[in-house]
């Protein structure tokens, strides 16, 4: 439900006509072997679901700009998926030893590989932040499956109101994760709902991925890389720049496969 409640407010805020802006950061692919049948099943249920909620705000824009003068609006106007991932030149590097296996000798030449997100956290409007266990799954969030805990902090003195998000130790917080995982500071950062700060963090993630994806090989110190799936002519399809739609350096379908042996409760 936590997917259909975000969606549901991204279409209220395109009907007003109002800023509003997601940012979800996921792995890259999850632990275990990407082409594995398992970890295929797993992509296959996210993909279904990002595509669910790519698919409603496409809609809610398409009856947006047939109703006002609004024209030219795109789904990643509001809503954008990110991952992490880094590479590093033979100089900067920390390898020891020679590589043996295929996939060593495979990524001890192209020198890259995904930043493993293993966070659950959410921060919504720099007033509250949700940091826990559970992922967002039936398994975590059944009540009566796995345990989990989870801590929520918020500061009275400093509230998110009509005009604006908060202003306190939440969204200094905030300010400093995306520095991290950009390499930069910019006033942009301070209103992420702002179509300008949408537009500057899929722009680094674009050239980030250039430099990800790109044949020479590069020290990277910004790390935030759009997903391998994106949203175009109305599809969701693996990301333009993946060789045959496989995941980085692997033979892995980046869309996920259904599987038809593991059942559905143990993959969502």
């Amino acid at each position: 439900m936590v997917a259909a409640e975000l969606t549901m407010k991204i279409c209220d805020k395109i009907a007003a006509r109002e800023p509003f802006a997601v940012y979800i950061l996921l792995p890259m692919w999850m632990e275990g072997i990407p082409d594995a049948a398992a970890t295929q099943g797993l992509l296959y249920w996210q993909r279904v679901t990002i595509e669910a909620m790519y698919q409603k705000v496409h809609e809610a824009l398409q009856s947006r700009m047939a109703n006002s003068p609004d024209h030219g609006l795109k789904v990643s106007d509001y809503l954008n998926f990110y991952c992490l991932g880094t590479r590093e030149t033979s100089e900067g590097s920390q390898a020891t030893g020679v590589p043996t296996t295929e996939d060593e000798k495979l990524l001890a030449k192209t020198r890259r590989h995904q930043i493993y997100i293993h966070s659950k956290m959410m921060i919504v409007d720099d007033e509250v932040c949700l940091i826990g266990t559970a992922n967002i799954n039936q398994r975590s969030l059944d009540g009566c499956r796995d345990s989990e805990i989870m801590m929520t902090s918020w500061q009275p003195d400093h509230l998110a109101s009509e005009k604006s998000i908060a202003h306190g130790d939440i969204h200094a917080y905030r300010l400093h994760i995306w520095a991290s995982i950009t390499d930069q500071m910019n006033d942009a950062y301070r209103d992420p709902s702002s179509p300008e700060c949408v537009k500057l963090v899929n722009s680094i993630a674009d050239s980030n991925f250039k430099k990800y994806m790109g044949e020479e090989t590069v020290d990277m110190t910004s790390h935030l890389l759009p997903f391998p799936l994106e949203f175009y002519d109305g599809e969701l399809r693996p990301r333009r720049g993946l060789h045959g739609g496989h995941l980085p350096d692997t033979d892995a379908d980046a869309m996920g496969k259904k599987s038809y042996i593991l059942p559905e409760m143990f993959l969502t």
